[in-house]
C-alpha cells in the first residue's frame, strides 16, 4: 500500500484496490445476514470458533503442503458439524460445543504452527484482502450468491424458527434442515473470510454489526439492513483509511465498527434523554 497518493478516485486505478473493495462489498452482505442468526440463536461464539477451526486448517495445510484455503475450509466443515454434533447432545446447554471446538482449535493451531513457517502462519491471523487470489474472488462471489439467494428464498422461514422453532415446527417448517443449511453456509463462509480478513478478525465481523443494529430496536428486518449497512460502512471507510494509512485492513475495519458501536450507544442515549425531557414537559 502506498500513502503517497491523494484522493480516493486514484486508489481505485489499482486492480488490486479494486478487487479488495468487490471481495469487502461481498462479504460486507454476507458475514452479518449470518451472523445475525448467529447472534439471535445467543451462538456468537460460534463465530470465534470456525475463525480458529480454520486457522488449525491452515496449519494442517502449510504442516502438509496443501492448499491452506481447503484445508481451512474442510477444517470448519468438520468443526460446524462436531458443534451440531454436540449441541443436540446438550441440547440444554449449546455454548458447550462451540466452546470444545474452539479449545481444540487453538491447541490444534499452536501445536502444528511449530511445524510451519512463522511468517506463512502469521499472515493468516490478520488476513491480505489487498494479496488475495482468483480463486479467492471466485469463492466470495460464490459464497455471496448462496446466502443472498438462501435468505432470498426463505427468509420468512429463518424469522419464524428464530421466534420459536417450536410452533415453526408445527406449522410445517423444516427446522432442522434449515438451522443445517443455514449454519454450513456460515462455517464455509467464515472459513473463507478467515483467509482473506483474518482470522483474529473475522469473528469481529460477524458480531459487531449486529450490536450496532441491536441498539435502535427496529424489529428483525430492520436489524439485518441497519447490521448490512454497518457492516458495508465499516469495510468500505476501513480499507480506505487502510490504504492512506499503511495499516492492516483487518484490524482497521474492526475499529471502525467499534466506532460505530459507540456512536449507536451515543445516539442511544441521546435518544433516551430527548424522550425523558419530552415526557417531563
Amino acid at each position: 500500500m502506498k500513502k503517497s497518493f491523494p484522493g480516493g478516485i486514484i486508489m481505485l486505478t489499482y486492480k488490486f484496490m479494486q478487487i479488495a473493495f468487490l471481495v469487502s462489498i461481498l462479504l460486507g452482505v454476507a458475514i452479518p445476514l449470518l451472523g445475525s442468526s448467529a447472534v439471535f440463536k445467543r451462538l456468537s461464539s460460534s463465530g470465534d470458533a470456525l475463525a480458529h477451526s480454520s486457522l488449525a486448517g491452515v496449519a494442517i495445510g502449510l504442516a502438509a503442503g496443501l492448499n491452506p484455503l481447503w484445508t481451512a475450509v474442510l477444517s470448519c466443515i468438520v468443526s460446524f458439524l462436531i458443534i451440531e454434533l454436540l449441541r443436540r447432545r446438550f441440547s440444554k446447554y449449546s455454548e458447550i460445543g462451540v466452546a470444545v471446538v474452539l479449545s481444540a482449535s487453538i491447541g490444534l493451531a499452536g501445536i502444528l504452527s511449530s511445524f510451519t513457517s512463522a511468517s506463512n502462519f502469521d499472515s493468516y491471523l490478520f488476513g491480505s484482502i489487498i494479496l488475495i487470489s482468483d480463486e479467492e474472488v471466485y469463492l466470495t462471489f460464490g459464497i455471496f450468491a448462496a446466502v443472498l439467494g438462501f435468505y432470498f428464498l426463505f427468509h420468512g422461514q429463518i424469522f419464524a424458527s428464530l421466534y420459536s422453532e417450536s410452533e415453526s415446527k408445527v406449522s410445517g417448517i423444516k427446522v432442522n434442515g434449515l438451522t443445517f443449511a443455514q449454519d454450513l453456509l456460515f462455517a464455509l463462509t467464515i472459513a473463507v473470510s478467515s483467509k482473506i480478513m483474518g482470522s483474529l478478525v473475522v469473528s469481529s465481523l460477524v458480531v459487531l454489526p449486529t450490536a450496532v443494529a441491536l441498539q435502535f430496536k427496529k424489529g428483525y428486518k430492520w436489524t439485518l439492513l441497519i447490521s448490512v449497512f454497518s457492516s458495508l460502512t465499516a469495510m468500505l471507510s476501513g480499507l480506505s483509511i487502510a490504504y492512506y494509512a499503511d495499516l492492516k485492513p483487518g484490524a482497521t475495519i474492526v475499529m471502525v465498527l467499534i466506532g460505530e458501536l459507540v456512536l449507536a450507544f451515543l445516539v442511544k442515549g441521546i435518544l433516551a434523554l430527548g424522550r425523558k425531557g419530552r415526557s417531563r414537559a
